[in-house]
Order: structure tokens, then C-alpha cells, then sequence
């Protein structure tokens, strides 16, 4: 997919998010959602650009919700893949109860049920949240190698600071927020994490030029999946006349 966009003459910067190897981890333990979207922010800035197009998965999508609640000047537009707007789940904490994970990784012995048997919690995942992909055509042993190098702690710290406090003063995108921004939000309809009719309970946030992709048998991981279709549809929104520069 990256290399799509920069075929396209776009600038294109993959970092991996905090706590995830080789980028450091943090060491104050703070994975919040608030801190993810200044994290973006931050990089925005420090590539010398004074506003960009973002795009993240899961996590990722979280952060750019929250970076362009923060700061609409510095993000031109987003891109969210499987995760919707935080109004998709207001008034209804059951649907946590669909995301189990949220609750185990808080127990006590994660670390170790995480990495037995060479990290195969992470072709369960596959498995489970992509239930249409047959995940031994793919080859996860980077993700793993980056978790056997890195450790666990980073990953597992986004959950951990699920449940906390955010820190005084600290923005993010809450169900009530609304995001003015165009933007573009990704989804298949085989997501195995999250049902995919929360994405239309989410669409009323975004008061800006808004876009919804729901790729047709495809789960909660369509850049993998389906890379040729999430990128067209990105490069389609990128030349549209609300997102060109």
C-alpha cells in the first residue's frame, strides 16, 4: 500500500507506533490514546510539513481520530481502517463484550500466554478477527520477530492504559467530539472484532466531506487482505477535489 501512494508521488512516512519494535517503547508506560494522537502530531512536525494526510489501522485509526480532535489544523484529511469514530460504541459498553481481549490482557500472566509456542496468540488473532483469510498465505514471522525483540510490555500497554486515567489537559476524540476534516473510514464486512454496522452508528461524528469503504468478505485487517482495493480507494479520496492540496 505504501508503495503505491509514493508510486503516486505522495510522501509517505510508516513509523511504527510507540512501543512497537524498533521504535522505543515508552518509558513511562503511557500508551494512552491522548498520547498516540500527539504522537502524530509531534512526527508532523518534525518531518518539517505543516499539515498531512493520515492514516491509521486499528489502534492507528484511534490515534487519528484523536490527532485531528487535537489539532484540525495540522491534518488535511484521515484515513481509518476497521476502527469507527468513538460514537459507534456511546451508551452501549457491550460492545467490549465482543472484543474479549480488552478484559485477558489485563491478567497477570499475559506476557508469558502471549508469547508461548513461538507467538502463536498472534495467528489466532488472524484467525479469529479475519475469519475469511486464510492466514497461513501470509507470513507473520516480522510482527513476531518485532514482539520477540521489542517484548510485549509496548503492545499490551495500549490495553493496559485502556483502563486508566488520561493525564490533565490530555484531548481525544470522545463520542461526543466531532470530527470536521475529510475524511475516509475503511471497513469489511467479515470483521471478526467488531461488528460492522457500528461504522454507520459512528458516520453522524464527521461533519466534514465524508467517505465510507466496506469491502465485501474481507476482516478486520483489509491492508493485508486486500491491498490493491484500500489503495485505490485511498488514492481516490487523496485526488478528490476536499482533500487535494
Amino acid at each position: 500500500m505504501q508503495r503505491d501512494l509514493a508510486a503516486a508521488g505522495y510522501r509517505v512516512v510508516a513509523p511504527n507506533m510507540r512501543g512497537y519494535w524498533p521504535s522505543g517503547a515508552a518509558e513511562d508506560g503511557d500508551y494512552s490514546v491522548p498520547t498516540l494522537g500527539a504522537d502524530i502530531l509531534s512526527l508532523i512536525e518534525a518531518l518539517g510539513e505543516e499539515e498531512a494526510v493520515i492514516v491509521g489501522h486499528d489502534w492507528g485509526a484511534a490515534a487519528v481520530y484523536t490527532a485531528a480532535t487535537a489539532d484540525p489544523a495540522k491534518v488535511r484529511a484521515l484515513v481509518a481502517l476497521s476502527i469507527p469514530h468513538p460514537l459507534a460504541i456511546a451508551g452501549d459498553p457491550g460492545v467490549l463484550l465482543g472484543a474479549p481481549h480488552f478484559i485477558y490482557y489485563q491478567l497477570p500472566f499475559v506476557r508469558w500466554w502471549v508469547s508461548r509456542n513461538d507467538f502463536a496468540h498472534i495467528d489466532r488473532i488472524y484467525e479469529t478477527w479475519s475469519p475469511t483469510l486464510d492466514v497461513s498465505s501470509i507470513d507473520l514471522s516480522d510482527i513476531k520477530a518485532s514482539l520477540a525483540e521489542g517484548g510485549v510490555d509496548g503492545p499490551l500497554g495500549y490495553y493496559w492504559s485502556f483502563f486508566g486515567g488520561d493525564t490533565e489537559g490530555a484531548v481525544r476524540a470522545t463520542p461526543e467530539s466531532t470530527i470536521a476534516v475529510p475524511s475516509l473510514v475503511i471497513a469489511g464486512d467479515a470483521d471478526g472484532a467488531i461488528a460492522v454496522e457500528r461504522f454507520a452508528v459512528a458516520a453522524p461524528a464527521f461533519t466534514g466531506p465524508y467517505g465510507y469503504v466496506e469491502l465485501a468478505g474481507i476482516g478486520h485487517f483489509p491492508q493485508i487482505e486486500a491491498p490493491d482495493a484500500v489503495s485505490a480507494a485511498i488514492l481516490d479520496f487523496l485526488k478528490s477535489p476536499t482533500t487535494a492540496p
